[in-house]
C-alpha cells in the first residue's frame, strides 16, 4: 500500500518510476487487514496530525481511482467495558477535542441509539463522525493501477537482491531480474525494511507483529460505523488503564474490532503478537477473537465464520511509522513502519515522501518520524 500511494504521487508529478515487489501486491499487510480510517485511535500530536491530513485526502482518492475503493465515512466508535475504561476515553476525548478532532463521549442510552444490539455490559463510548473505511485491497491494487497508467512500471515475484552505494550515494539496485539504475530508492518494504537497511549498512527497526482476523458470511446492513473495543487502543498504544485483564487475552494482545464491509461481511479482530514472521491463524486467536466479539455484540453468535487469515504489521519500537532519509547515504528514503496503521496513512505518507524525494523537503512536519529518534 506504502508504496503503490507513492508511486501515485510521484507519477502525478512526472517521476518515473518503477515499484519493486518481491511477491505480488497486496501479498503483505496490505491485502491481510481491515479497512479502518481510524482518527481516534491515533496518538496525540504528529501521529495525530499526520491521520487527520491522510483522511483528508481519500475522498479525492476515490473520485481519482478507476476502481471503487468502497471508501466509506461512516464514523466510528470506541466501546467501553467498564468504569475505569470509559473514565479514560473520555479524558482522552477531552484531549483530542482540544486538538480539533470532533469527538463526542456517548452514555450507553445514546450509544444505543447508534448500536441497538450493544451488549448492556458496554458503559459507554465514544464517537468520532470523521472516522472512515475503505477496501485495502481495492485501494492498493487501485492506486497501483493509476500509477502504471501515468507510467509506472511494476516488477512483480522481483526480489531485490543488493543496493550499490558509491560515494555515499544510492547508484544501482541489483534485482533477481537484473540491475536497476537510481539515485533514488525508496525502502517501503514493510516487515522486509529490517532486510533492505542492512544492504545499505542501516538498522531499521522493523519487526512483524502478527494480527489474525476473522470474517462472516455476508448478511444484511448490521453495522453503520466501524468499531473497536478500549482494549484494542491499549494493545495500540501501550495505555496501562486500558490493556486486557485477561492472560490470554493479555499475551494474544486481544482488542475488539469490528466492520461490515461494502459485500456484507463483517471483518472481526483482533491480535498483536510478535510469532516471528508466522503469518498463520491459531485456534486460540481464533476461538478468543469470536467469544471477544460476542461479548460487546451477542447478535455475532449467530453469525457464520467463513475463513480467518493473519497478516504481519510492520513494527517499530513506538509504533510509529519511520520516515525520511538516511545520513550519510544520499537517494535512500524511507517510508515504513506504519504498524496497523498503513491504510489510514498510506495517502499523506504517498504525498509526503513524494515531495520529500522530488522537492527535499515535505509540506508537513516529519522530524517526528526520524529513524534517528530510537538513537
Amino acid at each position: 500500500m506504502i508504496g503503490a500511494a507513492t508511486a501515485y504521487y510521484l507519477c502525478k508529478e512526472g517521476a518515473e518510476v518503477m515499484i519493486v515487489e518481491a511477491e505480488d501486491l497486496a501479498s503483505g499487510a496490505s491485502g491481510a487487514c481491515d479497512g479502518f480510517i481510524s482518527l481516534q485511535t491515533k496518538q496525540l500530536g504528529s501521529h495525530l496530525d499526520l491521520a487527520r491530513e491522510s483522511a483528508q485526502l481519500f475522498p479525492a482518492i476515490a473520485e481519482d481511482l478507476e476502481v471503487d475503493i468502497e471508501y466509506n465515512r461512516c464514523g466510528g466508535l470506541m466501546l467501553a467495558r467498564n468504569a475505569e475504561q470509559l473514565k479514560e476515553i473520555r479524558a482522552r476525548a477531552k484531549k483530542l477535542k482540544a486538538a480539533g478532532l470532533q469527538v463526542e463521549v456517548l452514555t450507553p442510552s445514546d450509544l444505543k441509539e447508534r448500536l441497538p444490539d450493544v451488549s448492556k455490559d458496554i458503559k459507554g463510548a465514544s464517537y468520532c463522525e470523521d472516522d472512515a473505511q475503505v477496501n485495502p485491497y481495492k485501494l492498493t491494487l487501485g492506486m497501483a493501477q493509476k500509477a502504471q497508467e501515468m507510467g509506472v512500471t511494476i516488477l512483480k515475484g522481483c526480489k531485490v537482491e543488493n543496493i550499490v552505494v558509491t560515494n555515499n550515494r544510492v547508484r544501482e539496485v541489483n534485482t533477481t531480474a537484473g540491475s536497476i539504475h537510481s539515485r533514488r530508492v525508496i525502502c517501503a518494504a514493510g516487515t522486509g525494511s529490517n532486510q533492505i537497511g542492512k544492504m545499505i549498512i542501516v538498522d531499521i527497526p522493523i519487526m512483524p507483529q502478527r494480527g489474525q482476523i476473522l470474517v462472516t458470511e455476508a448478511r444484511e446492513r448490521l453495522l453503520d460505523a466501524i468499531v473497536s473495543g478500549a482494549e484494542y487502543l491499549g494493545t495500540k498504544a501501550n495505555i496501562a488503564g486500558l490493556m486486557p485483564a485477561d492472560e490470554e487475552a493479555s499475551k494474544l494482545g486481544l482488542g475488539f474490532t469490528a466492520e461490515q464491509t461494502a459485500s456484507g461481511n463483517i471483518l472481526l479482530g483482533s491480535t498483536r503478537e510478535f510469532a516471528g514472521f508466522d503469518d498463520g491463524t491459531t485456534p486460540e486467536a481464533i476461538n478468543a477473537i469470536a467469544k471477544n466479539a460476542i461479548g460487546f455484540l451477542p447478535w455475532i453468535k449467530d453469525l457464520d465464520v467463513i475463513r480467518s487469515f493473519a497478516g504481519l504489521r510492520p513494527y517499530s519500537p513506538d509504533g510509529l511509522p519511520i520516515l525520511g532519509t538516511v545520513k550519510g547515504v544520499k537517494g535512500f528514503f524511507m517510508a515504513t513502519g506504519h504498524a496497523g496503521d498503513g491504510i489510514c496513512l498510506a495517502a499523506i505518507t504517498g504525498r509526503l515522501i513524494s515531495e520529500l524525494v522530488l522537492d527535499g523537503e515535505t509540506s508537513m512536519d516529519i522530524e517526528p518520524f526520524s529513524l534517528y529518534r530510537f538513537k
